[in-house]
């Protein structure tokens, strides 16, 4: 039976989807590879090579880096790096996409309206959702810096990072809002989904845990639900020794490589100071990059600000967007911008939830026609332009 099942898996068209976008993926990469568009990826590929040549020490985030250089076999032939990289990329790629799929379908209430093919072509849309163009696209050619997109196709990290956070994200809410009993099997996933986001890149911490803070809070002190047990936010405190580790080496240590030398710098509040270094107008950024949601909220008149997923959505992007207005590193590394990734994360994930929102006032009419089809254009819009800017990555050769 087992082998049946087993047989049945890779037999299934989500098996074959997934080979698919891993295949495309692959193809992405080798081509940014050919034509030397510039990117994160060369960079952390040299950082994985030199951990595993030169013995130099690994950064506290180290996983990506440390599974390059093993696929790698931490070889002296830089080329098996290029070849370990495309390799994790298209994985993570295909990894999102499934779980978006997977997710999609989990959270819409399906019926005859739209087929399974309809959830699929929603999925892959979703891994081209990218901002409109604000201010600075149309004075000095600008697509990516200043805006707030849902993807990215030039940091090696974030990419490999979301199918974790996408993970995190859903199982923290069933966590908070199911009704049946949190085993701990679901507890020790959690656990180490905080762990693995954590040593690739914890950025997603800095919101899902204070949003899982603040929907606990709620939950069992206003509806009086004594049935959540604090012990359930226990994964979550161990996120924040990660991330108070993680700041003290990063921080408080200078970190010398034969590729990085990188000088002590802190963590300081400076309202707006790197996203204005970024962006003539801060207001149309904002509007180009939330249009989708802007609209639904509007058309829905804030109706659909009542379903508790789309408020966990909402507070989380929230929370990604204060660290990255307030937030800023001190020192030489000021306007690396390393506060914007949460907000990628974050802003995937607002659209992903809309979008189920979107499938299920579909299928149970909730709004007229109308509204829903100009909600739905709205979404396309972003994702014709994610095209586009996908496309131009390659053609310029450059991401920005």
């Amino acid at each position: 039976m087992k082998v049946n099942n087993f047989t049945r898996l890779f037999k299934s068209e989500y098996f074959v989807a997934g080979i698919l976008c891993f295949i495309f993926f692959c193809c992405y990469f080798i081509l940014f590879f050919l034509r030397h568009t510039s990117s994160d990826f060369q960079s952390h590929i040299q950082i994985a090579y030199s951990f595993a040549v030169n013995d130099d020490k690994m950064f506290p985030n180290f996983l990506y880096f440390l599974l390059v250089a093993l696929f790698a076999g931490f070889s002296k032939h830089i080329y098996l790096y290029y070849g370990a990289a495309i390799f994790l990329l298209s994985w993570a790629m295909a990894a999102k996409f499934l779980l978006t799929d997977f997710y999609l379908k989990k959270y819409c209430d399906l019926n005859n309206t739209f087929t399974k093919k309809v959830y699929r072509l929603l999925a892959i849309s979703m891994l081209f959702v990218f901002a409109l163009p604000g201010l600075d696209f149309f004075t000095n050619n600008i697509f990516y810096l200043g805006q707030l997109p849902a993807n990215v196709w030039h940091n090696s990290t974030v990419i490999f990072l979301m199918p974790f956070s996408i993970l995190l994200f859903f199982k923290s809410f069933n966590l908070l809002f199911t009704r049946e009993p949190v085993s701990k099997k679901e507890q020790f996933q959690i656990f180490l989904l905080v762990v693995v986001n954590a040593i690739i890149k914890p950025s997603f911490l800095f919101t899902i845990i204070p949003t899982v803070g603040l929907f606990f809070s709620w939950v069992y002190f206003f509806p009086k639900d004594k049935k959540m047990k604090f012990s359930l936010l226990f994964p979550y405190l161990l996120g924040v020794i990660f991330i108070g580790v993680e700041y003290y080496l990063i921080f408080t240590k200078t970190h010398v490589s034969s590729i990085t030398a990188t000088q002590k710098s802190g963590v300081i509040i400076a309202p707006f100071v790197v996203w204005k270094n970024y962006s003539s107008n801060l207001a149309i950024s904002f509007l180009t990059s939330c249009f989708f949601p802007i609209v639904y909220i509007v058309v829905s008149r804030g109706v659909i600000l009542k379903n508790k997923l789309v408020q966990f959505a909402i507070v989380n992007y929230v929370l990604a967007m204060a660290i990255w207005v307030f937030l800023a590193e001190s020192g030489p590394r000021k306007f690396d911008a390393n506060f914007c990734w949460q907000m990628i994360v974050a802003t995937y994930l607002l659209f992903l939830v809309l979008v189920t929102q979107w499938v299920n006032d579909f299928n149970l009419s909730r709004m007229s026609k109308a509204k829903l089809y100009f909600v739905g254009t709205a979404f396309s819009f972003h994702f014709i332009w994610g095209i586009v800017y996908f496309g131009k990555i390659l053609i310029t050769r450059q991401y920005y």
